[in-house]
């Protein structure tokens, strides 16, 4: 739980007022997705995107394996057909290499715990997934760590780790990073890990009130005001990209208040031994 001195620390680290998020870089990634994170947690990401890219910044999603089932709607969002073949190259490449061990990623996504929370197809997943990238067109496919040729919307062509993801969108510009969390309210996550936050800001974000409970305060933002009806989508969108301002203006996010990291690692196709 963040204490009384922690939120203080963040009060106290607003610097400056960034009205607009012009010049801002920023990534994504969502994760243990349920329900939530298709209806609420990735739309609202999304809204951020449009307005970022609309104000001239650069967003970046990603997850290869996240686009599988509705590589063909991410892919008519391409600013011309050689991204678009890109993009559809890049998910056969991870398709085709996974056939190659033996597995269909097609028969083993979503994972149990995503069919537990309530996802009962891979196109049901990605569907709900690729909600967080918004409704601007995509200039280009990024490998793994490569910064942008220019501002808007970008693929990543990464893989689902968290800790890597980051550090590579970090490493491609990002000044603030984005984990939008299903979860489920997974039982004994009380306290979400700032680990990349040496690196970039990490915001935690849901839509899942279980979540948000157990999660005890941990939480950055929280959109589950869509599904309980308090907020329409515009109106959680509106109040992410203040927060994001915010954050950009210096004030820090929980888990740069947490005195507690785990080791983050960099993202390589092959096995690690």
């Amino acid at each position: 739980m963040i204490s009384t001195e922690e939120n203080q620390d963040r009060v106290l680290s607003r610097c400056q007022e960034i009205e607009q998020p012009a010049k801002l870089t920023i990534g994504v990634k969502c994760g243990s997705s349920d329900p939530t994170s298709g209806l609420a947690g990735n739309p609202a990401i999304g809204y951020l995107f449009d307005r970022v890219v609309d104000a001239g910044g650069v967003a970046m999603f990603g997850e290869t394996t996240e686009v599988i089932g509705a590589e063909h709607l991410v892919a008519k969002r391409a600013i011309n057909d050689d991204v678009a073949r890109e993009l559809l190259a890049r998910v056969r490449f991870i398709e085709d290499r996974a056939l190659a061990t033996g597995e269909d990623i097609r028969t083993v996504n979503p994972v149990p715990a995503n069919i537990a929370a309530g996802i009962s197809t891979l196109e049901e997943k990605s569907l709900g997934a690729m909600h967080k990238s918004g409704h601007r067109p995509i200039q280009g496919v990024l490998n793994y760590a490569e910064i942008p040729s220019g501002r808007g919307l970008y693929f990543c062509d990464n893989w689902m780790s968290r800790n890597s993801i980051f550090v590579g969108y970090a490493a491609s510009g990002a000044q603030l990073t984005l984990f939008q969390y299903g979860g489920g309210g997974v039982p004994g996550v009380s306290v979400l890990d700032p680990s990349t936050a040496v690196v970039a800001p990490l915001m935690w974000c849901s839509a899942n009130p279980i979540t948000r409970d157990r999660t005890k305060g941990s939480l950055d933002y929280y959109s589950g005001t869509v599904i309980e009806g308090t907020e329409t989508p515009e109106q959680a969108g509106e109040r992410l990209v203040r927060q994001v301002c915010d954050i950009a203006s210096g004030t820090l996010t929980r888990g740069e208040t947490v005195s507690f990291a785990e080791p983050f690692e960099v993202y390589t196709i092959d096995p690690v031994f």
